[in-house]
């Protein structure tokens, strides 16, 4: 066996390095005899460094310890000739704390990449403790790899009739997406073809440099920093007690967002959130994003353009509310779902929005983010996709009341068919770790939207 194990630091880094030794303890007791770096690996440069190398009959694994970006993934096994297992585990942070690890959705962000390139990926999701992980690796190296999970290409339900999906596609029809700097380091989910979005969803881009952004906040004036403030300490007093400079920020980045949205009549805003925001400019913007997207303006986070794009679909076809989110959690026991993102959902999306709390951001330690658990209700899971063609993820559940499970903004979602298959088949098939949550029943209007718009669907 290959493994080589990534982590990160800006999460907890500890708890990820004990998750490396149990897995080490497990395959040695399943008698494998393990290659790769004896530490966890943080960036790309030191797989190269580590001397790390699959040989042509070792089983390749990558080892989600904590999340990390896909280019270590790429640097391992991008010319993989063989399914790569992308073992994630589930997260130990107690409810209400941020996530220890985010492993899930690092392998999700790997798997992306690497199908991309050609590779195939298997999921393995759990802890080395657990019987049915240990089961899933011990067949692996005997060589009885199961087969990738796929979702179905046939509509599992009601499709609505062409004409009024044609007549609500005409919606998208020269809308705008603000994008804000590059996709971070390794996000090859965050990257986009202006042209297709152009040909097909008839959307346009308009780019924004990030030093520019960054020059026109801080050109805010602290009059309108100050109003900015007042207003949203209104909504949220909890806002008060976080210091002062960074919630001056969060005003400056808001008026500046709404002033650009406003000058070049946009209709999303997709933002390279980090790690310039935080580390230069001295602010997490996500409340900014959630500010935006309370006056309906629908937001993503590490500029995720494809993500506007499902943003913008659902909402053409009907949405009233979505929310871009990662999948960190499967418990199959509900069969639930457990979606998160860092802190860019709107006051309306709150469980109880009169108790919207800001906070500062789970990873940075810095405001102004939202910390709080997402409206339960009727819940449509889609994205607009692409590893060799375009697709359409599609599933949908119940979203359950329950406390905010993981510091930011998370909801459980019990799903209509298995939580398992539906996280296996997205990571599987290779989608961007992003997914859209949107509120009320959208699939027989997504079905016919996939048709016409030719993106293969892929339902669970």
């Amino acid at each position: 066996m290959a493994l080589l194990a990534t982590g990160r630091s800006t999460f907890v880094f500890e708890a990820g390095q004990s998750v490396h030794r149990r897995a080490l303890a497990l395959l040695r007791d399943l008698g494998a005899h393990v290659n790769g770096p004896p530490q966890l690996v943080e960036f790309s440069d030191e797989v190269a460094a580590s001397g790390f190398a699959v040989p042509a009959d070792a089983l390749p694994v990558l080892l989600c310890a904590t999340f990390a970006d896909a280019s270590m993934a790429l640097a391992a096994f991008g010319t993989s000739q063989r399914p790569v297992i992308l073992w994630a585990v589930r997260d130990p942070a107690p409810v209400g704390e941020r996530l220890h690890l985010n492993s899930l959705c690092g392998a999700n962000l790997a798997a992306h990449a690497l199908v991309r390139r050609g590779v195939e990926v298997r999921l393995v999701y759990g802890d080395p403790e657990e019987d049915q992980v240990r089961t899933d690796l011990a067949l692996a190296l005997a060589g009885r790899l199961r087969p990738a999970t796929t979702g179905s290409s046939v509509p599992l339900g009601e499709i609505a009739p062409e004409a009024v999906v044609q007549e609500h596609l005409k919606g998208l029809d020269g809308r705008r997406v603000g994008a804000v700097g590059e996709a971070p380091v390794g996000f090859t989910t965050c990257e986009y073809d202006a042209e297709w979005l152009r040909s097909t969803l008839c959307l346009e881009v308009r780019a924004l440099p990030l030093e520019v952004a960054f020059d026109r906040i801080r050109a805010v004036p602290e009059d309108r920093r100050r109003a900015v403030v007042a207003e949203a300490t209104a909504e949220s007093d909890s806002i008060s007690a976080l210091a002062p400079a960074e919630v001056n920020l969060f005003g400056a980045t808001t008026a500046a967002l709404a002033d650009w949205v406003r000058e070049e009549s946009l209709d999303a805003v997709s933002l390279r959130c980090w790690p310039e925001f935080p580390v230069e400019l001295g602010v997490c913007p996500c409340s900014a994003l959630g500010r935006l997207a309370g006056q309906g303006i629908p937001t993503q986070c590490e500029r995720d353009v494809n993500g506007a794009a499902s943003m913008l679909l659902l909402k053409a076809l009907g949405a009233e509310d979505t929310y871009l989110a990662d999948v960190v959690a499967i418990h199959e026991a509900r069969n639930a779902v457990t979606y998160w993102h860092c802190g860019l959902a709107p006051a309306r999306l709150a469980a109880d929005p009169a108790h919207a709390r800001q906070d500062v951001h789970c990873n940075r330690g810095i405001g102004v983010v939202g910390n709080f658990p997402l409206r339960p209700g009727r819940v449509t899971v889609a994205r607009i996709g692409w590893s060799s063609t375009y697709r359409m993820y599609l599933t949908a559940g119940e979203a359950v009341p329950g406390p905010n499970r993981f510091k930011g903004n998370s909801l459980d979602v019990v799903l209509d068919g298995d939580a398992a298959d539906a996280v296996r088949t997205f990571v599987e098939r290779g989608f961007e770790h992003h997914t859209v949550l949107a509120w009320g029943e959208m699939r027989p209007q997504l079905r016919q939207a996939a048709r016409l718009l030719d993106l293969e669907l892929v339902e669970c």
